[in-house]
């Protein structure tokens, strides 16, 4: 009996001490609601992109860890892979991807963190956190193609932060330039990006340079502050993009425009988050500007309004509304494959967090 009460203790403190040097966390999110939008169907659709995740890391000594992310994304109301609601590239339209999440291993220590794998890209990671919807649903900001969810077959370092000043770095290597590559001539280049960012107390700031892969050196820049007022967080936001061939007309532009032609792109958001009760009042007012070359300039309008009630920690429920106004009908099509000069959405539904 004491031999035995000996072996369970020596396996218990075994036990203690593994987990202590490493652990391993599983995380999701599950979201689902209606969405109607002008000109399309009542459909079934989630705000926050579903997802289960592990993430993990384990102590190596002297102040290093081991880490490793994978997560997969879902769409919950018919359980396919990849039907995420955030502009996404992996190759050819349609590809899909088991892990669409994160998938890399890294290491990390008191002077910062490096991954290799699929990271999310540091200009979206960054400057969502300025728009009061975080860009998901109805009343998201317009994205531009340039600007994607996550990257693939890229090397990332974030550093720690100083007093509240932070820097990120990320490469990513082009697709192959071999003969059967989907891309077109001159297209796979490839990609780098920088941020630099400032978040202490009721101020945060942040700036992004980024070259994405494979988009005949298409660029996006942005800037975006944010300043809290007790339970009020206004933000103001700016975006310019220069797209340029293949990667540019993700879908296919409307009839009677050139694929390769070189277009530009500029955005201005100011935003609203306002805690009221047990939730959050959001609204956004967004000016986007589209120029080709031709000399065509198109003004277009988005305004969007939403509260989230938090029923408890985890879960919540939302209701989002918004009217995008267009300059033309092409370019309603354009941007979200309706021909019409201006789209209303309504959106509800629920998100529970683990």
């Amino acid at each position: 009996m004491r031999k035995t009460l000996i072996a369970l203790a020596v396996l218990g403190l075994s036990a203690g001490v593994a987990h202590a040097q490493s652990n391993v966390t599983i995380y999701g999110v599950v979201d689902t609601g209606y969405i109607k939008e002008s000109g399309r169907d009542l459909r079934m659709g989630s705000n926050i992109d579903n997802r289960i995740g592990f993430r993990g890391s384990e102590d190596l000594g002297g102040g290093l860890k081991a880490t490793f992310e994978l997560e997969r994304r879902f769409d919950l109301n018919d359980g396919t892979l990849n039907n995420t609601s955030v502009p996404r590239y992996d190759g050819p339209v349609g590809n899909k991807v088991d892990w669409d999440g994160a998938a890399n291993l890294g290491l990390a220590g008191d002077w910062g963190r490096v991954r290799f794998g699929r990271v999310n890209q540091l200009s979206t990671e960054t400057i969502r956190k300025f728009d009061p919807f975080n860009q998901f649903g109805v009343g998201s900001m317009v994205w531009s193609v340039q600007r994607l969810a996550r990257l693939s077959n890229t090397a990332r370092y974030d550093s720690p932060s100083w007093s509240g000043f932070s820097f990120g770095l990320s490469y990513t290597l082009g697709k192959s330039t071999k003969p059967d590559n989907w891309a077109t001539d001159g297209q796979d280049n490839d990609g780098w990006a920088i941020n630099l960012s400032y978040d202490n107390g009721p101020l945060a700031l942040t700036a992004n340079f980024d070259r994405p892969v494979d988009s005949d050196s298409s660029r996006v820049w942005n800037l975006a502050g944010a300043y809290k007022f007790g339970e009020a967080k206004v933000s103001l936001l700016y975006e310019n993009t220069r797209s340029k061939g293949y990667r540019s007309v993700n879908p296919s532009p409307p009839e009677g425009y050139d694929a390769s032609i070189d277009r530009k792109q500029q955005t201005w958001l100011l935003g609203l988050e306002w805690g009221i009760g047990p939730g959050e009042l959001d609204a956004s007012i967004q000016y986007f500007r589209l120029k080709v070359p031709a000399g065509d300039s198109f003004s277009n309008w988005k305004y969007a309004l939403g509260y989230t009630y938090n029923l408890s920690k985890r879960t919540s429920a939302y209701a989002q509304a918004s009217y995008t106004r267009y300059d033309e009908p092409h370019i309603g099509f354009w941007y979200q494959q309706l021909n019409r000069k201006s789209v209303t959405g309504i959106q509800i539904g629920m998100t529970h967090k683990f």
